[in-house]
């Protein structure tokens, strides 16, 4: 095993992005076994995402160790948008040399961007971390595609944390602006601004850029806020806000409780608490996928599966800050974070 490339230093030099790709094959991180096979994982993130990390970990469970595995990271969270496209025929370009037998694609803007390019050479591609509609990314949906869709059933999630929280009366979700949180309001919402759900209000909102995330947080005047997505957030100079310092002022400014989708963002300086899809349990179904389809499998054969499975992780520092006692069947199979 190397050192993993810096795709975020690239984009501080990206008119020498070709270049440094072209030092990828010794540079990416990168499994090197003698297998005839080779796999390329095409991450939308960065490998510092603990999605990300967690999801590989479990490819790496599940995959021969006789297979090759090569990793492309587009760090669609912390480049611009307008770098998208760059990045994406980089990406191709890499696929292109490396010739691989299977291309997984982790998240929607991996799928969006290089997936329908990479679907057109044939090669058997497996998807995975998807929140939107596969069939959205592609003018028809290709027979060599197929996957694993991750759907936090969010209104599940929501009619939870009203018992969590059982005078509150309304909910904020509040998301960055990306491709991710794009999928969550068309799904969820399904392109409406709000709804009702047991006389409860839920609203959603998308903020733009952090200041616009600081003041939708202080000023809310909600119950409950629910975070799924804050990733992408950029400051008024167009730099990132890496993710722990987005979770850790909100849990600190906000008035309310404040509860999340992923297992980091629970702690003593975080939030309250999170339903999270299980990233290496979600890598393993993917790889398992990916496993039969290189022994022989047809691609036909395999159904688009949704993965909903999940466990709650909470914080007592926190549930105590907000006076709250989880209810007796979830406190049973509660995970707590410190």
């Amino acid at each position: 095993m190397v050192d993993k490339f810096d795709w975020g230093g690239a984009v501080k030099f990206s008119n020498c992005l070709i270049v440094f790709l072209c030092l990828f094959g010794a540079m990416a991180g990168r499994d090197v076994l003698a297998g005839s096979k080779t796999v390329l994982i095409v991450y939308s993130y960065s490998d510092n995402l603990a999605w990300t990390r967690q999801c590989d970990q479990g490819i790496r469970e599940e995959l021969p160790g006789d297979v090759t595995i090569e990793r492309l990271y587009m760090d669609t969270k912390r480049i611009s948008e307008d770098e998208f496209e760059e990045r994406a025929e980089a990406v191709v370009k890499e696929f292109e040399k490396i010739q691989p037998d299977l291309v997984m694609l982790s998240d929607d803007n991996a799928l969006r961007l290089v997936g329908p390019e990479i679907a057109a050479h044939g090669v058997p591609v497996v998807y995975f971390g998807i929140n939107g509609n596969p069939r959205e990314y592609f003018e028809e949906l290709p027979e060599n595609v197929t996957g694993l869709i991750e759907r936090i059933t969010l209104f599940n999630w929501i009619r939870l944390l009203f018992e969590v929280v059982p005078d509150a009366r309304s909910l904020l979700v509040l998301m960055d602006d990306s491709t991710t949180s794009d999928a969550i309001v068309d799904t969820a919402f399904h392109g409406g601004g709000g709804l009702s759900v047991d006389g409860k209000t839920i609203v959603w909102k998308e903020a733009s850029d952090w200041n616009i995330w600081k003041y939708s947080v202080q000023e809310s005047q909600k119950d409950i806020i629910l975070m799924p997505v804050y990733h992408s957030l950029k400051d008024e100079d167009g730099r990132h806000v890496p993710f722990d310092k987005v979770i850790a002022w909100t849990s600190r400014n906000s008035r309310v409780p404040v509860f999340a989708v992923q297992d980091y963002a629970v702690g003593d300086d975080g939030v309250v608490g999170a339903f999270v899809v299980a990233g290496e349990e979600h890598g393993r179904q993917a790889g398992h996928m990916a496993k039969r389809i290189l022994e022989g499998t047809p691609i036909k054969n395999f159904m688009v599966m949704i993965d909903q499975q999940g466990a709650y992780y909470f914080n007592r520092k926190q549930l105590r800050r907000f006076g709250l006692v989880l209810p007796g069947a979830m406190r049973r199979m509660a995970i707590f974070k410190e």
